[in-house]
């Protein structure tokens, strides 16, 4: 499949971030959005509304912003165990495309980094814990690039919802290394 290109303002903006180190860049990405599940639980299970119509993220803004979704998918990612966790998949972007990722099994660590030459959050690294310990769900705008890192010794089961259908002939993805010097990301995990 081909992936689609960088951006020239995704370039420029990428070479700017290599000045400055990841650590200094961390922080809440503007359009990224948070919502955290209820939980209701008895002695027979559990039961949480995963998204709705009228949902409101974490801070009280609508999730759903008017989108509605074109595909829901569901991806598989084997744990590998080590110290630290050696499962990366990252860093995929798209033009068009709203992601909206919940983790139904295992953990992950969530890093997003805005590509958005305009954003007021342009450069910035944000990191999201999604799974069984943090039952929440992530709502990622186009041009933020997005990956995730197995936290433990479960395979991670994510279950995402787009805005777009993926077409093959035009896929709507580009792809960033994980190690990209650029963004200069640290996925190593420290044990205090």
């Amino acid at each position: 499949m081909p992936w689609m290109p960088l951006t020239e303002p995704m370039g420029r903006l990428l070479d700017s971030m290599a000045g400055t180190s990841a650590a200094q860049r961390m922080g809440t990405i503007d359009g990224v959005m948070i919502k955290t599940f209820r939980k209701w639980a008895d002695q027979r299970g559990y039961f949480i509304e995963q998204l709705k119509r009228g949902d409101l993220d974490d801070e009280g803004r609508p999730f759903l912003l008017g989108h509605s979704f074109a595909q829901m998918s569901r991806s598989l990612a084997y744990a590998r165990g080590g110290n630290p966790p050696e499962l990366i998949k990252a860093f995929h972007w798209h033009k068009k495309q709203w992601d909206y990722w919940d983790i139904v099994q295992g953990n992950a660590r969530v890093v997003l980094v805005d590509l958005r030459e305009e954003s007021p959050t342009a450069g910035a690294i944000q990191v999201v814990i999604l799974g069984e310990h943090s039952p929440r769900m992530v709502a990622i705008p186009p041009f933020v690039a997005h990956g995730y890192q197995a936290l433990d010794l479960r395979d991670v089961i994510l279950n995402y919802y787009v805005t777009e259908p993926y077409d093959p002939l035009h896929a709507d993805e580009g792809r960033i290394a994980y190690d990209d010097p650029r963004i200069g990301f640290d996925w190593s995990i420290e044990n205090i």
